[in-house]
């Protein structure tokens, strides 16, 4: 009996390193890797040799970051949980839980974008950027596009084909990216939340762009310092940017995995 459990973990530990490696190679042929990649570089070259100095690169990637980056992550996330549907039934049958599909596609995807990213901050580096700049610059980056990617599989897993996916996927990069910033402008009208300001901030806070952008404009001092000190809350979260952001990364992302995997679960077609 302890033969065939040793047996049993030792098969159940290779189909998980072959999933992993399934995923990581479908990932790689990722179309929207391969534009990004393109698009990375051309970036990268750009601010290494028309930044007047390292405010301008920081807030070159900055936009770059904002716009770029969510999306292409959300579109390869999509892509990636999109691309084997027809293969669901099938995959199901492997003595795997349904929610290792999803850890595997986000873990691939996020240490490719760990390594496409390079090509979007090493050409300012080897320019003289300021290191610790480019590496906050980067880890920031990088969560960004874990978050995106999560949402782009729940978006692809959630939707009955490709095009709903996208339309999905891109109206929720649409809503955070512009929608929540536009409700809590007009909110900020009434008079009722004029007295309660804290909670336009807290509609900010706890949206992963919004969170990403107002962090990075702080540490690039584009932003006054004495902004923050409208309420307490803000004054809160400028000092605590960072880590507040790295937080609430880590919840979107893990928030968007949980509900893949429900999904998953669920799947019985």
């Amino acid at each position: 009996m302890k033969m065939k459990a040793e047996l049993s973990q030792l098969f159940d530990r290779g189909i998980a390193r072959a999933l992993f490696t399934r995923e990581f190679r479908l990932a790689l042929i990722n179309r929207y890797f391969h534009v990004f990649s393109a698009l990375a570089l051309t970036g990268g070259i750009a601010a290494a040799l028309f930044s007047e100095d390292a405010n301008a690169t920081g807030f070159f990637h900055l936009q770059i970051a904002l716009y770029f980056v969510s999306l292409f992550s959300l579109l390869a996330g999509v892509g990636s949980a999109q691309a084997e549907r027809e293969e669901w039934q099938l995959l199901f049958t492997q003595p795997l839980p349904r929610p290792s599909y999803v850890i595997g596609k986000f873990v691939a995807l996020t240490l490719i974008f760990a390594g496409v990213l390079l090509l979007l901050f090493l050409p300012p580096l080897l320019a003289g950027a300021d290191l610790r700049m480019m590496a906050q610059l980067y880890l920031q980056t990088l969560l960004l596009a874990a978050t995106f990617l999560a949402l782009g599989l729940v978006a692809g897993y959630f939707a009955h084909d490709r095009a709903q996916a996208l339309i999905i996927g891109v109206s929720a990069w649409l809503l955070l990216l512009f929608g929540v910033d536009l409700l809590a402008l007009f909110a900020a009208r009434w008079s009722g939340i004029q007295q309660l300001p804290d909670l336009w901030v807290v509609m900010l806070m706890l949206n992963p762009l919004d969170s990403f952008r107002i962090e990075a404009l702080f540490a690039l001092q584009q932003i006054p310092a004495e902004a923050a000190n409208k309420t307490p809350l803000a004054a809160w979260w400028i000092a605590h940017a960072g880590a507040w952001f790295a937080g609430i990364a880590v919840v979107w992302s893990a928030m968007m995995m949980t509900l893949a995997s429900l999904r998953l679960n669920r799947w019985e077609e």
